[in-house]
């Protein structure tokens, strides 16, 4: 499942983001065994990252947002027009995220964050308290990069 949508739209209609990130999690949950509680936990996820993505792109171009199932995981890229100063911050975020010891930064920050990882949080707190994990493709000369966001095996996550 692929949905894709203009920057200038996706900053105009921000105040119905939450029914976006809804409605895809729902499609790409409905042949799941618990399509309610995976379309849940998906959408969670989808909304963090379209915060992350709303603060940090470029002013025109494309958004889009590709599901795609590896085994019992679903991974969902996002590939997106950016900055150099973008660029820098998702960099940062990836780098962040693939620390040894993810889980205690992400508690000293959630109580002290340093200038510039605030408005990343959510985006780590995917990695931090789901176990997602993100990459990143930067084509050469290119003004856009594509994230991937590997989502946790719903059904192995107990109890939410």
């Amino acid at each position: 499942m692929a949905a894709r949508f203009t920057v200038g739209g996706f900053a105009r209609e921000w105040g119905h983001c939450h029914l976006l990130a809804n409605y895809l999690a729902r499609y790409v949950s409905a042949n799941e065994g618990d399509p309610e509680r995976h379309a849940t936990l998906l959408s969670t996820f989808i909304n963090e990252l379209l915060e992350v993505i709303y603060r940090n792109h470029a002013a025109d171009g494309q958004i889009e947002l590709i599901f795609r199932r590896r085994a019992r995981h679903v991974i969902l890229q996002i590939t997106l027009p950016v900055t150099e100063q973008n660029r820098v911050f998702y960099r940062m975020a990836v780098q962040i995220v693939n620390q040894p010891d993810l889980k205690s930064w992400y508690r000293a920050r959630l109580e002290d964050p340093a200038d510039g990882e605030d408005t990343m949080l959510g985006l780590l707190e995917l990695a931090a308290v789901y176990t997602c994990t993100l990459t990143i493709s930067e084509p050469p000369g290119q003004d856009r990069l594509s994230l991937f966001l590997e989502l946790p095996e719903v059904d192995d996550m107990g109890e939410v």
